[in-house]
């Protein structure tokens, strides 16, 4: 059985953002709340989250598992007005989600969970990162796609560096002293790049408002780690990312 009933924002926060990577998702509905995790189809990027049952206006659920199409869902939250509440029915008899927005009713089909990709977060221990306002990202990776569509993180003791060049001589670089964090850990300088792709995107939305602070940890040749809560702390969030490995010495 599954019977939610949440505000528009938080729905729209949830399609959102896994939509910057994917088309469909898996939703894992348990008894304390929601985990889905997304990749693209690539496989360079992934995102993780966990939504606490306290974040929903109502929650009545026996463990289930639905896949939905994004984009679906997306155009249905298009619909809603001020105050609206969405509810979502899942009839497992018969594979049909049922979807309330407003006075609008929209019978979707669920997909087969079982052909859906899964994946697990990299279970990596980082010693270097960051935690800054996500708007100050947002706006440095904003500035590097300018000249490029990778950017090269840097950190050392003091700074973080966000820099993207071409080899016709044009730069961006977006420098952040340790006092301008609201953490910095960085035992040994380090930098790595990334591709702007997914990631520019991405933290452009959580700019808009979602959260206030993001952490960010990466270390030369292994993939960028961000993570951020939102919703009052009641959901939790978290995005890796391959890195752009070349052979410049």
């Amino acid at each position: 059985m599954l019977r939610v009933t949440a505000n528009t924002q938080l729905m729209r926060e949830i399609v959102d953002l896994l939509s910057v990577l994917a088309e469909e998702a898996k939703l894992v509905w348990g008894e304390n709340g929601l985990h889905t995790t997304v990749v693209d189809g690539s496989h360079v990027a992934l995102l993780s989250a966990t939504i606490g049952d306290a974040c929903f206006e109502t929650y009545e659920v026996e463990p289930v598992e639905i896949g939905i199409e994004l984009s679906k869902m997306r155009d249905l939250l298009g619909l809603a007005g001020p105050g609206d509440l969405v509810e979502i029915d899942y009839d497992d008899a018969v594979g049909a989600i049922n979807v309330r927005v407003g006075e609008v009713h929209r019978i979707l089909r669920g997909l087969d969970v079982g052909t859906m990709n899964s994946a697990k977060e990299p279970g990596i221990t980082y010693e270097h990162g960051a935690t800054m306002g996500a708007d100050k990202l947002s706006r440095a990776l904003r500035a590097s796609k300018m000249v490029n569509e990778l950017v090269k993180l840097s950190i050392e003791e003091n700074k973080l560096t966000v820099s993207a060049d071409q080899e016709a001589g044009e730069s961006v670089t977006v420098s952040f002293e340790s006092g301008e964090l609201s953490e910095l850990n960085a035992p040994s300088p380090t930098s790595s790049t990334y591709s702007l792709q997914f990631l520019e995107p991405l933290a452009k939305k959580l700019a808009t408002g979602l959260t206030e602070d993001v952490s960010v940890e990466f270390k030369d040749k292994f993939p960028f780690k961000m993570s951020w809560n939102s919703n009052d702390g009641g959901a939790s969030w978290t995005y890796f990312l391959a890195p752009r490995v070349t052979n410049d010495p």
